[in-house]
């Protein structure tokens, strides 16, 4: 058996909303219809480019008693997203109020300029990548 492409990111949030409307607003991610889940309400919302779905769902106090992440939940380093240019993505991001936790720096032994950007709660895994045309 071999893996085919990913299907969708998962992530537990504190604030539900605001996440929609960081992604929505700030980052220009669309909704996406997903499947209901009783008493745990999720919004799927697919990357400004249409590659790939987040679905994202509100974490419940049980959940954080049951599930904690030392219990047991992944932890997502980074999401890298490409960008044409990610001084000029920065200077755009940062007129909506965006936080960067690294500002964008050349990397000349990996040949990459990164910038990496903190979500609607303060966490800091989203990563810009700046993609040349060969």
């Amino acid at each position: 058996m071999a893996l085919g492409k990913v299907n969708h990111l998962h992530f537990a949030v504190d604030d539900l909303e605001g996440t929609v409307k960081y992604f929505t607003e700030k980052l220009g991610f669309k909704p996406q219809l997903l499947a209901e889940r009783p008493g745990r309400p999720s919004v799927g919302l697919m990357s400004p480019a249409g590659d790939l779905l987040f679905d994202f769902v509100k974490v419940s106090d049980k959940l954080k008693e049951v599930e904690a992440p030392v219990k047991g939940w992944p932890y997502l380093c980074h999401v890298a997203f490409e960008v044409e240019d990610v001084h000029k993505e920065s200077e755009e991001l940062r007129k909506k109020g965006v936080t960067y936790v690294s500002t964008p720096d050349y990397n000349p032994k990996s040949g990459r300029t990164l910038g990496r950007i903190s979500d609607a709660d303060g966490r800091r895994w989203i990563q810009l990548q700046e993609v040349k045309p060969k």
